[in-house]
């Protein structure tokens, strides 16, 4: 999970500008004179974040008869998506956001969407919130496993209010070398509260960072077999090692817990696969 700076603007600035165009003056005018609603929901969320709470915050909220679930759900997808309009800014602004356009819950795909990270189906009041906007590969904002928190463990990391990037905690090891297979799991710094390496195992377990990772690995396995065999022949083990130890190194020094940097590190302490039982 990649940490990303959170959206420098408010609710209050997206709504003013979505219903700048709106037709229906009475509905604009409603909605305006409703920010505070919005706004207070804005300062809800984040209050809830910081304390590890989101769960408690009361879903179907809306404001009014005039402005039910439809219509600030509408406000969303009409007006922020819709490029026509000027709330379409504050859409790219936050898709843009991701580092090198990859998807910081998945940190492999490229970003196709923005993610409500409370869903706007049970959470309209907060479906053009900044914070509840996440840029989002496709797979990640469609397949999630559980996207309501029913208590703090539930929980998935937020990009914007989470950050584990300066830590070790992603492995994989190998099940079995013909054909090859591979494992990724967690395995979260001993110093870590309960709460945390209950989020992120369960942020693991919601986008089947797993599943995404081994299919990786068993690629990237087939594209360098060819050059380790060769290095495994001409130097045995030790060339071998001192190979996958500088791919290690490589690849941690741009992101510890990439699933490359987990993969090398994988192979080098396989002492089976440093035999050279892979070939």
């Amino acid at each position: 999970m990649k940490k990303i700076a959170k959206p420098l603007f408010l609710v209050s600035n997206v709504l003013e500008d979505c219903v700048d165009n709106l037709k229906n003056q009475v509905l604009k005018q409603e909605i305006l004179d409703s920010i505070d609603f919005f706004t207070t929901a804005e300062s809800e969320f984040e209050d809830k974040i910081n304390g590890n709470n989101l769960y408690q915050i009361e879903q179907n909220k809306i404001i009014s008869e005039s402005i039910d679930s439809t219509v600030l759900k509408s406000i969303y997808s009409d007006r922020m998506v819709n490029k026509n309009n000027k709330g379409r800014v504050y859409y790219d602004s936050i898709f843009v956001s991701a580092p090198s356009g990859k998807c910081p819950f998945c940190s492999v795909r490229l970003v196709g969407a923005l993610d409500h990270y409370l869903p706007k189906s049970k959470y309209p009041l907060l479906s053009v919130t900044p914070i509840n906007l996440v840029p989002s590969c496709n797979d990640c904002n469609k397949d999630k496993l559980v996207d309501t928190p029913n208590s703090r463990e539930e929980e998935t990391l937020h990009p914007y209010f989470d950050d584990i990037e300066n830590f070790d905690w992603l492995k994989a090891k190998i099940i079995t070398l013909k054909p090859i297979k591979f494992e990724y799991y967690i395995s979260p710094p001993d110093d870590w509260t309960d709460l945390l390496k209950a989020r992120l195992k369960h942020h693991f377990s919601a986008y089947l960072l797993n599943e995404l990772y081994s299919i990786h690995a068993i690629e990237e396995f087939e594209n360098i077999k060819l050059q380790i065999t060769k290095l495994f022949q001409t130097g045995g083990v030790n060339l071998l090692k001192e190979h996958i130890l500088d791919c290690y190194k490589s690849r941690y020094s741009v992101n510890k817990n990439s699933w490359q940097t987990a993969f090398y590190h994988c192979l080098y302490n396989d002492s089976d696969f440093c035999d050279g039982n892979f070939i």
